[in-house]
């Protein structure tokens, strides 16, 4: 097995992004934290925006929804990286807003979701609003909570930042690979709630269609729920102002059939139609960095190329 991004070898260049991470940690974690968003939005949001990523963002907002305008897509843009700077601000203090129950209004039907998922659920994300906030719906509904998240290149950052999370997942905090879906398809049946991230682009994925495009998706919340029998639960935080957000939730339908591979798609496709309702409902607050489509202004991105070479790039 290939050794994970966090057992990598340490760089100079890991060294001094970690240093300059603990840094901005050792003010950011003893500010108000709306001091601490709003600093790191207004700061990041201006430096972000002047990078070459603006441009792919841009692209991405153009193939998404055209029905804009150019104008219309620079605004989203500069929105978005802010928004990212208040996420960034507020990863210090994740604590302090799950503690706060002030800081988020759940949905009216969330004991319903509480009675459905009594017995463990897979809970589906995406980059939308504050994802870390996100563990706190598991947490108010009384249900321990597993978490799985894509290790950083830079190994100290990833130990650091993995410290700071894993209060939030009492069920455990596990990166991507090996045996992962057998121990979490075990963790669901014995009543935790597993939280992923699900809006990643995944070449080894399944194929989906986001915003009317062909898209890479990870299978893994709608195989786990198939292989587990557990409600799969599309949940996300919406940032209503500030530091205040809003819980979005919505139980997708897993079908189970003699065709496993096409129950699975069927509900990855599903999930990601929950995600573009919430994500053109608020596109300012949704990460547009990822390449998460097939195509690109600049090459294939894998799904075409798979069409004109079979294979992916």
């Amino acid at each position: 097995m290939a050794p994970s991004r966090a057992k990598s070898r340490v760089k100079p260049q890991h060294v001094a992004e970690y240093v300059l991470l603990r840094a901005l940690a050792a003010v950011l974690q003893t500010v108000p934290v709306d001091w601490a968003s709003a600093s790191m939005g207004a700061a990041l949001g201006s430096i972000l925006r002047r990078t070459k990523r603006h441009a792919r963002v841009k692209e991405h907002l153009a193939l998404a929804l055209p029905e804009l305008s150019a104008d219309e897509h620079e605004r989203i843009a500069r929105a978005m990286w802010h928004q990212l700077g208040r996420v960034f601000g507020e990863a210090f203090q994740i604590d302090t807003i799950l503690d706060d129950d002030r800081r988020l209004t759940l949905p009216e039907d969330f004991e319903t979701l509480k009675a459905i998922t009594v017995d463990g659920c897979v809970v589906a994300t995406a980059h939308l609003g504050n994802w870390e906030v996100a563990g706190s719906i598991a947490r108010r509904g009384e249900r321990r909570l597993a978490g799985v998240y894509q290790a950083l290149h830079n190994p100290l950052a990833d130990r650091y930042l993995r410290r700071l999370r894993e209060p939030v997942y009492p069920a455990g905090l596990f990166s991507k690979g090996g045996d992962l879906g057998t121990r979490l398809v075990g963790l669901v049946r014995q009543g935790a709630a597993v939280g992923i991230v699900a809006d990643l682009r995944e070449k080894r994925g399944v194929e989906v269609r986001f915003f009317d495009q062909p898209a890479f998706a990870t299978p893994m919340p709608a195989m786990l729920a198939r292989m587990s029998g557990r409600p799969l639960i599309a949940g996300a935080v919406v940032r209503e102002g500030g530091v205040k957000f809003r819980a979005v939730c919505e139980v997708v339908e897993v079908p189970q059939t003699d065709d496993r591979t096409h129950d699975i798609q069927v509900a990855t496709q599903r999930l990601h139609d929950v995600f573009e309702r919430w994500i053109r409902a608020n596109p300012e607050q949704w990460m547009w960095t990822h390449r998460k489509w097939a195509t690109s202004k600049a090459r294939p991105l894998g799904l075409a190329a798979k069409s004109n070479s079979n294979t992916v790039n």
